[in-house]
């Protein structure tokens, strides 16, 4: 089958919820939803406009609040948090899919034996502990096995061996607790075979992805495939191959690509997306982390550049990709200042043959507009942008407060 590169690109954003406003609903059941999924909503410690899983979700849930997600990881029953290819919020009925990773940590990492043990039998004895619970008393000089920094990596590698799991966050500090007092008693604990995980990567990938080439369902696999000593991809085309002959995958020529999706959403192809909108996305947002497939797919080549050292960076230290419709328009580098609840916009990238109109910058101001107020920001400063006609007429649109 052939599909049109707007028909593929339509695809994946119905199937990533940006296809339309409020696509997976409102509310915290929106938020279940959207990270169900999706699969995965990537944790980030950059706070320059929004926490990455927060920006991820507010771009998808319109009335989505940081409570929202406290609640579903305390109550312990539709997501927890572990390892994706960076730290994350997954889906609770994708667990045992990650025991093979948990073994390999637990097989691979060395700890002090002694540290570990008395980790354990303290949050056993006091319930759920941070690493600064295990900081030494107040005037007193660190030494030896109860040494914060031993602790600390006692907890972070129990909690990646399976043993601890994360029953909530203090401060965006990780509290740990024993797995058997986090992890639903009515979860499936068995230990999925090499041909059961690579069927799991291709369905879940392509449901929440909408098309993938092989090498995009085998993407930040490599940790995986490190500690289970085998290649995933092999395993990731065998099982395209069989879903294929049972009609639940079909190849798509999209040009001279070939990419693979889930037959049930071909047949059901939306017409057209929603109602046009800007939206500013999370450098570390699921549809734009792959950039190879996102130049691929969208022709739209992007680099988060705050790891780049700054003589070398193009843009700026952290760059939105701006999606509208179905293309990426450009690019701008912002920074919240909550104190003074004020957006500030250093500055606007479009990309090439991308026109100036009225409907443009109304698509900008109504996009700032809401992304400021998702920030608690009742005002927006744009200092500057390479289109001198976009950045007279937003500048003059933004120059007052919002009402």
């Amino acid at each position: 089958m052939t599909l049109t590169i707007s028909q593929a690109r339509r695809l994946a954003l119905n199937r990533q919820g940006l296809g339309k406003k409020d696509a997976f609903g409102r509310g915290i059941d929106a938020v279940e939803r959207t990270i169900k999924t999706l699969r995965y909503v990537q944790i980030d410690t950059i706070s320059v406009v929004d926490r990455a899983h927060h920006h991820v979700l507010k771009t998808r849930v319109s009335n989505y609040q940081p409570a929202n997600l406290d609640k579903l990881l305390t109550d312990r029953k539709s997501i927890f948090e572990y390892w994706h290819h960076a730290a994350a919020y997954l889906p609770m009925e994708d667990y045992r899919f990650y025991l093979p990773l948990m073994r390999g940590y637990g097989a691979s990492r060395k700890i002090d034996p002694k540290v570990a043990k008395d980790v354990l039998a303290r949050i056993r004895t006091e319930g759920p502990l941070m690493s600064k619970d295990f900081a030494a008393p107040a005037g007193k000089r660190s030494s030896g096995w109860w040494d914060w920094k031993p602790a600390k990596l006692a907890m972070e590698q129990l909690f990646l061996s399976g043993q601890l799991m994360v029953a909530e966050r203090k401060g965006f500090q990780k509290c740990f607790d024993l797995t058997e007092r986090v992890l639903p008693a009515d979860t499936d604990t068995r230990l999925p075979v090499d041909h059961e995980r690579a069927r799991f990567y291709v369905t879940r990938i392509l449901a929440s992805q909408g098309v993938s080439r092989p090498q995009d369902i085998g993407y930040m696999r490599t940790v995986t495939s490190r500690f289970e000593k085998y290649k995933i991809l092999p395993g990731i085309r065998t099982a395209l191959n069989e879903l294929q002959e049972n009609g639940e995958v079909m190849p798509i020529a999209v040009g001279k690509e070939t990419y693979y999706a889930l037959q049930a959403d071909v047949d059901n192809l939306p017409t057209r997306l929603g109602k046009r909108r800007m939206i500013l996305l999370s450098p570390f947002d699921n549809l734009v982390i792959n950039r190879e497939k996102l130049s691929q797919l969208f022709n739209f080549d992007y680099q988060i550049e705050c790891y780049v050292p700054e003589a070398k960076r193009r843009y700026g230290y952290f760059t939105l990709p701006l999606l509208l419709g179905d293309q990426f328009i450009g690019r701008l580098d912002c920074k919240a200042h909550r104190a003074q609840s004020l957006l500030v916009i250093k500055n606007i990238w479009l990309e090439p043959n991308v026109s100036v109109t009225e409907e443009l910058v109304q698509h900008f101001y109504d996009a700032l507009r809401s992304f400021a107020s998702d920030l608690n920001c009742d005002s927006v400063t744009i200092e500057s942008a390479d289109n001198k006609q976009l950045f007279r007429q937003l500048s003059q649109k933004l120059s007052k407060k919002f009402a």
